[in-house]
């Protein structure tokens, strides 16, 4: 099965179960918004949403409220979606991809690190270096060169240039 969980979901495209099984992602428009936690403010028009929604009968939206401290588990191609924050703290966004190392990003332009959790780490990333102190100047600097090189391959062709 498929968990998802959204903080005060108003609209259809909030979470929309069953698109994570479509054979590719589904084409984004970049709106950059001070209201999209999004650093690319990447949106799924909604005529591509209708079609989607149409093809399939299975295809259902979901509301899920979250609690305070409470977080969102969900595929990356599953649509998803979340209202207004109305809360005096700042909404979170936090990112985990766990691949195989056969895995290469087609479209870098410069060779990003990765975090090796078990077995070879492949050809196509760089590795972390070892932390030696926890929250060290030499730690802050190599995490500072890490996400540099990430933000290269992210900000490629875009006018946005740095994440939120």
């Amino acid at each position: 099965g498929q968990l998802i969980s959204m903080q005060n979901l108003v609209e259809l495209e909030a979470s929309i179960l069953g698109t994570r099984t479509q054979p590719i992602q589904l084409p984004h428009n970049e709106v950059p918004s001070d209201s999209n936690l999004l650093s690319l403010g990447q949106v799924i028009p909604q005529d591509i949403l209708d079609t989607v929604i149409a093809k399939s009968g299975e295809i259902d939206p979901l509301e899920a409220e979250l609690e305070p401290g409470q977080a969102s588990l969900h595929h990356w191609k599953c649509v998803h979606s979340s209202g207004v924050n109305s809360s005096h703290y700042d909404r979170i966004g936090f990112a985990i991809r766990y691949m195989s190392a056969s895995v290469k990003n087609i479209k870098a332009v410069c060779r990003e690190r990765a975090t090796l959790v078990c077995g070879d780490p492949g050809d196509f990333w760089d590795i972390e270096p070892d932390i030696q102190e926890e929250y060290g100047d030499k730690e802050w600097n190599e995490h500072k060169i890490s996400m540099e090189l990430e933000r290269k391959n992210y900000f490629q062709d875009s006018q946005v240039t740095h994440f939120k």
